[in-house]
């Protein structure tokens, strides 16, 4: 090679170097850890021909998407912080503390404050105390803490799944819309129909389950969005309810309105238990007839069966409906298996007057369980003992036995009442046992003897 060959050699280099640069950038930058800004460094590269073309660049790898934001700032976050405005003793983060409660700390309670611990990387806020200072200082570090778990969060894409979601809460305005809804409140006998096909098929009665009838559920009027009764609430299982609605009748059609006569009320048979063939009759046990001015009759067993319907009669220019239903109360007995086996009814008829209308009626359903279990008597059994010195013993309990005696009961007519006498005792029984002597046991002898001490005899 001679001087001619130094320029190519030169011109080679430097086409290498310039195809380097350009996949590499013009523009390298620099991070310093520690620094609050990260500036570019720029570096000039002197332009040179070259004959080769120019290389197209690698194409970067895909970016993966940025971290998650952290929802909670850590540093700001302090859960041993109990006392508002006063420090907590050993409590590091609580911006209450000073130098001089450092001073009587011993270490810190909760020495790393982290975030969200299902995030691959997360900020963590470590304490700890200083005490070769004067005085003791607090040392506050935010560092990155990484996840050695193979299953966390790297990307989120769904934000409200790093918080709560504050539920709808119904107001005035949007009542209306939920009204209009289809899946919200029916007030036509056609929700009779899906009511129906929603039936719990169970073996027994639960709590709130509605009661079935032979062709539907027992109706209990009740006021809904309004006073006025609606016919279609069943009655649950359980639930004792006592309501009052008020209702809208033209007397001179009451005949016609069947909420208004007793069989509406006494003519359903519920079912022993749901799903089942088994019906229990409700039987109308009292009714009581009030006149206009207020007079209550109550009517005897044989004239119950002679009560006619409804009906209306003129009194000079007035109209009364008569033996109009006014309030009923239902009294069921179940039993502790879940079954209903008695549905008794209290009827309350009337005369209603225009001047009655509309109408007030009063709706009442309780539960009575067959054979209730009353607490009849309560013993109470204190085991006590002596111990200490012989000369001041004292007292000491060891064992409290409580015992619930339950009995059952009957059902009793409504309106009677009965006399239950209720005992409770209380024993102490001393176990205390007497005090050993303190001796040691007697000393034994343990000597063998030769084996020839009775040579020659044996």
């Amino acid at each position: 090679m001679g001087p001619r060959a130094v320029p190519r050699l030169l011109l080679v280099l430097l086409d290498c170097w310039a195809s380097v640069s350009a996949q590499a950038g013009t523009t390298p930058v620099v991070t310093t850890e520690g620094l609050n800004s990260t500036k570019p460094v720029p570096t000039t590269l002197r332009s040179v021909i070259s004959s080769k073309p120019p290389e197209i660049p690698r194409a970067s790898r895909p970016f993966s998407g940025p971290r998650p934001a952290p929802v909670t700032d850590v540093a700001a976050l302090c859960v041993c912080d109990l006392s508002p405005a006063q420090c907590d003793v050993n409590c590091c983060c609580d911006p209450d503390c000073s130098s001089v409660d450092f001073s009587v700390f011993s270490a810190c309670s909760i020495p790393v404050v982290t975030g969200d611990s299902h995030f691959c990387s997360q900020k963590a806020a470590v304490y700890s105390l200083n005490f070769t200072a004067d005085p003791p200082q607090r040392v506050f570090k935010l560092v990155d803490q990484i996840n050695p778990s193979i299953f966390c969060v790297h990307i989120t894409n769904y934000k409200p799944a790093l918080s709560f979601i504050n539920p709808e809460v119904t107001d005035e305005s949007s009542f209306d819309k939920l009204m209009k809804a289809p899946d919200g409140f029916s007030l036509n006998a056609e929700s009779d129909v899906s009511t129906r096909l929603d039936a719990p098929q169970t073996a027994k009665y639960e709590y709130g389950v509605p009661l079935q009838t032979s062709d539907s559920f027992l109706r209990f009027p009740s006021p809904l969005t309004s006073s006025l009764c609606t016919d279609n609430n069943p009655a649950a299982f359980l639930v004792n309810q006592a309501v009052k609605c008020t209702r809208r009748i033209n007397l001179e059609h009451c005949e016609e309105m069947e909420t208004l006569s007793m069989a509406y009320y006494s003519s359903p048979k519920i079912l022993r238990v749901p799903g089942s063939g088994i019906e229990v009759p409700i039987m109308v046990q009292s009714i009581v007839i009030r006149s206009l001015n207020k007079t209550l009759t109550r009517l005897e067993d044989t004239e119950i069966l002679r009560v006619s319907k409804q009906g209306v009669v003129e009194a000079g220019h007035i109209k009364i409906c008569t033996n109009v239903v006014l309030e009923v109360m239902y009294s069921l007995t179940y039993t502790d298996t879940g079954e209903v086996i008695k549905a008794d009814l209290f009827l309350l008829l009337g005369a209603v007057s225009s001047a009655m209308v509309p109408l007030q009626q009063k709706f009442e359903i309780y539960f009575i369980q067959d054979s209730c279990q009353l607490p009849v008597a309560l013993t109470v059994e204190v085991k006590w003992t002596k111990y200490g010195s012989l000369l001041n013993p004292q007292a000491k309990i060891v064992n409290v036995t409580a015992r619930l005696i339950s009995s059952s009961f009957p059902e009793t007519n409504s309106g009677n009442e009965r006399t239950i006498l209720i005992s409770t005792a209380v024993t102490f029984v001393d176990v205390s046992a007497p005090a050993e002597a303190g001796f040691r046991a007697r000393p034994t002898i343990n000597a063998r003897l030769p084996f020839n001490f009775f040579f020659p005899f044996v």
